[in-house]
């Protein structure tokens, strides 16, 4: 199918994407209808289960005749196949499944998922306090995993997150409107340009949004849901009941994402629902409900959590040259290649004035927990733009291919690629006797291909439960008695 031009209709009206809906819908429901039934008491998940059942449900109106003769989008092709390995390779390697070396952010991640298998649920630690964290990701695998044993929970936890990544893909290829393994390529590699960053000197800690690579090594758990959801809202294809009931099932995956996207959820919602139907009509909708009532739960189930009061606030933003660098390098030269061709959608306007407000807003102080988690629903609708613009603009490829690469955007991964087994790590690794060369290429290569860091954590074991560790108190929490009235603590 050739490139589209700049003027031509939407590419994304080129397919009918029916059966991707009903599986994105399916990968993003399932774990929470897994918590509501592990978790929940019965009289509080039948209804709400009910009431999810009857939003979903598709309205009387059919869709536009128009719609209608589009050819379907084939979700299993050659390439297809190939892109599922692709994606399930890049799990692996990054340390899902503790097949490799991993990155240190794992000593919790893994530690959770052998909770999940081993403990009853929901899980109570001997001490009466329960596990309070973003265990969305893990359900499914758990689940098989207590019925055939760890082994088959660890190579699932990979798989679910490759076919998470999988449908992600697809709909980038679905709003571009050609389906490209070029595609999964761009959405591996995109991402923050840390190569400029680091040269420059630049405080990352101040603005770093993460990029895919960096989200799926370091918590693929909460950024694989939102990078799905929110590419499958920027294509205009999520149906409108769907957004809010979607949108509280990515709040069970990732608050703070949840938080930093309600612009952009807002906004897109907004867009589809305006001269459509009669506002009553859509609050009214069991969708809308059921939306208010999970959200609901799942505030008061992470409201419980111990961890002590989050520092948040405002802080001052673009107060010196290295800001505007930050934000540049980060995100507005990605915006420049998509701004012809989307300057009048108003998601993409959205995006951008969500991208440059939240380095005003913290959460949690010095590592801004907000910055890292909010901006993935930025960088999710961004990718969606820019894969448009490089399907629209064949002149524009190499260009984005030059930046993608000079730039190095999975440099924080690439180490832990290179060293993702012992043997390539000793391999790499720099005699003892050496000294720290003052040569930049020297330094780089160290860098770029070395990680000392790298290896099998292990620390927690099996269980959570590590009453002394200053990390505990943000994984579990005390329940007041009115919230046992919901869940089965």
């Amino acid at each position: 199918m050739p490139p589209p031009a700049a003027d031509a209709p939407c590419p994304e009206q080129a397919f009918n994407a029916t059966a991707l809906k009903w599986h994105t819908c399916a990968w993003l429901l399932l774990p929470v209808l897994v918590f509501l039934t592990g978790w929940m008491h019965w009289y509080a998940a039948l209804p709400l289960t009910l009431l999810m059942a009857a939003g979903l449900t598709p309205r009387e109106r059919k869709e536009p005749q128009t719609r209608d003769s589009l050819p379907a989008f084939p979700l299993f092709t050659r390439s297809s196949f190939l892109a599922l390995a692709a994606f399930a390779a890049l799990m692996a390697l990054s340390g899902w499944g503790e097949w490799v070396n991993q990155h240190p952010d794992h000593i919790v991640r893994n530690a959770c998922l052998r909770e999940l298998v081993a403990s009853p649920w929901p899980v109570i630690f001997p001490d009466g306090n329960v596990l309070i964290y973003n265990t969305g990701f893990w359900l499914v695998p758990a689940l098989a995993g207590k019925l055939a044993g760890l082994d088959a929970a660890r190579v699932l936890v990979v798989l679910w997150g490759a076919w998470g990544l999988f449908l992600t893909w697809l709909w980038l290829c679905v709003f571009s409107g050609r389906r490209s393994l070029l595609l999964a390529l761009l959405m591996a590699a995109f991402g923050s340009l840390l190569n400029f960053q680091c040269w420059l000197g630049l405080d990352l800690f101040r603005l770093h949004y993460f990029g895919t690579a960096e989200q799926i090594m370091c918590s693929a758990n909460a950024s694989i849901p939102v990078l799905l959801f929110f590419i499958f809202l920027a294509s205009g294809r999520m149906p409108l009941p769907w957004i809010p009931l979607l949108f509280a099932a990515t709040a069970f995956y990732s608050p703070l994402a949840a938080l930093g996207g309600l612009p952009l959820a807002a906004c897109q919602w907004r867009r589809q629902w305006k001269g459509v139907l009669p506002l009553r009509d859509v609050l009214l909708h069991p969708s809308f409900s059921a939306a208010v009532l999970l959200g609901t739960c799942f505030l008061l189930y992470y409201g419980a959590v111990n961890a002590p009061s989050s520092h948040m606030g405002m802080r001052p933003f673009y107060t010196h040259p290295g800001d505007f660098l930050l934000m540049a390098t980060s995100f507005l030269l990605y915006a420049l290649f998509c701004w012809r061709d989307f300057r009048k959608n108003p998601l993409f306007i959205c995006t951008l004035a969500t991208g440059l407000i939240l380095p005003f807003f913290y959460v949690n102080g010095d590592v801004n927990d907000l910055l890292c988690k909010g901006s993935v629903p930025v960088m999710a609708c961004l990718l969606a733009f820019l894969a448009s613009s490089w399907t629209r603009h064949p002149g524009l490829r190499v260009w984005i291919w030059l930046l993608l690469a000079f730039g190095l955007a999975p440099r924080f991964n690439i180490p832990y690629y290179c060293c993702s087994s012992s043997a390539l790590q000793e391999f790499l690794a720099p005699p003892a006797s050496e000294t720290e060369s003052p040569s930049f290429a020297s330094r780089e290569w160290k860098q770029l291909f070395y990680a000392p860091q790298a290896r099998r954590q292990d620390e927690w074991g099996r269980t959570m439960h590590h009453p002394g560790h200053r990390w505990y108190p943000y994984y579990s929490g005390t329940p007041r008695p009115w919230l046992r009235f919901i869940y089965r603590f």
